[in-house]
């Protein structure tokens, strides 16, 4: 089943924060599903497009990954402003 998953993307990897992580998580994310044959990196997305700012992603999280995963929203600088804030990054 997909969840909403919020976060800001660092250093190409998108730093999870909501729903809240017990302790920093970098995830990767991947548009191949979580039972597919293939490994997750074949379909990775690249973020850097995204780099320093928020964003809100739909997909499967297992281990280091979100799988089925597609970006569904940005946060332009002030929204990326507020996330940090209230997320205390």
């Amino acid at each position: 089943m997909s969840e909403i998953f919020v976060g800001i993307v660092e250093n190409g990897l998108f730093q999870l924060l909501s729903p809240k992580p017990e302790v920093d998580t970098q995830l990767r994310l991947t548009t191949s599903g979580m039972h597919h044959s293939v490994p997750p990196e074949n379909g990775e997305l690249n973020l850097v497009e995204y780099e320093a700012n928020a964003i809100a992603v739909v997909g499967q999280a297992n281990s280091n990954w979100i799988y089925s995963a597609s970006v569904v929203d940005t946060g332009e600088p002030i929204v990326t402003a507020l996330v940090k804030h209230i997320f205390g990054r």
